[in-house]
């Protein structure tokens, strides 16, 4: 991938995991219109060792040259990441207006998807069965509405909204460490297809292990990126609380779904209501207050989907009944029907039994 050499000078700098934030900044600030980066580190010695120290500052200086680049560059390649800089043509503006801009973003996948218009979903991993079906249902709603969607990578909310905007191809998930570190390593598959009909982000690189500290922090991302914030579930005291005081600082608009007394998922959105925070209680609340209009698709299969579709019309429903009409191993069908469950085409009913749920298929 071509860099330019502002680029370049970022990514440098940013591979760099010991330095603090406001270091890399400061220093990208005197190194963005040098062309000869040593000579720099050098003729400034006294200043840069006054914030960053005599060990960070012997690091940098020899690690200044284009052997050391060549390394960090080969590793994105590796990785099959693009580099997008707070100089970058792809950087989105969004993040551009919130505190602590992310001075590189590290992407998998349609860059073409941070230009759309977005809306971030977050919830708890831990939920009532209802709770991962609204948020299925509202991402699903919501993405017909022409909004790609932004959450996490973590099991329940973040999970449903991955699903359901890949059915669309319009999802974001942003993750706390690097893409070779994803954690919980569960999802680890559907990380890779957010890649391929998605777009990945992480302002770490490849290789960093996420840290505690890096979830509350990247949940600024999250709220950044959308025009508005849905939180479907949390407690008090949660990660998805974090989001929604981001949304809040940024001045984003902060929708939450409504619980019942007692539901400890619910204390988190209940108690944000109470704060102001727009109750809603159907995808039509979010879909109206931005004016938007739903565009009924079609839903596209390949020809063994559409096989597998029309016997379980039928009303073989059990994977061998499926097995035995198509001729076909279960191994087989078990790809196909778990991309009609992506899709949303199909649910699983029970052990290995299918029925269908979407009529609006393409003939």
């Amino acid at each position: 991938m071509k860099y330019s050499t502002k680029e370049l000078c970022l990514i440098w700098l940013d591979s760099f995991i010991g330095l603090e934030y406001k270091h890399k900044a400061e220093l990208y600030k005197k190194l963005n219109n040098e062309s000869k980066i040593k000579d720099f580190i050098q003729e400034n010695k006294g200043y840069i060792l006054e914030f960053i120290g005599e060990n960070n500052y012997n690091t940098l200086l020899n690690s200044a040259n284009g052997e050391y680049l060549n390394f960090v560059l080969e590793g994105l390649n590796k990785a099959r990441v693009k580099a997008v800089t707070i100089d970058s043509e792809d950087y989105p503006e969004e993040l551009k207006e919130i505190d602590i801009p992310p001075l590189v973003l590290y992407t998998i996948g349609n860059l073409e998807l941070l230009k759309t218009k977005k809306f971030s979903i977050v919830g708890s991993r831990k939920n009532l069965p209802i709770s991962l079906k609204i948020a299925e249902d509202y991402a699903d709603k919501l993405c017909d509405a022409g909004l790609t969607l932004v959450t996490g990578i973590a099991e329940g909310v973040d999970k449903a909204v991955l699903l359901a905007g890949l059915k669309h191809e319009r999802i974001i998930s942003v993750v706390a460490g690097g893409f070779n570190c994803i954690y919980p390593k569960s999802n680890i598959d559907v990380f890779r297809k957010v890649c391929e009909k998605g777009l990945a982000l992480s302002e770490n690189p490849p290789d960093v292990n996420p840290m505690p500290y890096f979830f509350p922090v990247r949940n600024r991302i999250i709220a950044g990126l959308g025009i508005g914030t849905l939180v479907v579930s949390g407690t008090k005291k949660s990660g998805t609380m974090y989001t929604a005081e981001f949304a809040e600082e940024y001045g984003k608009d902060l929708f939450c779904i409504p619980y019942s007394v007692g539901v400890k998922s619910g204390e988190g959105p209940n108690e944000l209501i109470k704060k102001g925070a727009l109750l809603t209680d159907a995808p039509k609340d979010i879909i109206d207050f931005y004016n938007l209009e739903v565009k009924e698709r079609k839903i596209e299969l390949t020809k063994e989907e559409r096989e597998v579709v029309a016997v379980i019309g039928e009303g073989l429903t059990h994977i061998e009944q499926i097995a035995q009409k198509t001729k076909k191993s279960a191994a087989e069908l078990l790809a196909t029907l778990s991309m009609l469950e992506i899709k949303g085409v199909v649910v699983k009913d029970g052990v290995n039994s299918y029925s269908i749920i979407k009529d609006n298929l393409e003939e």
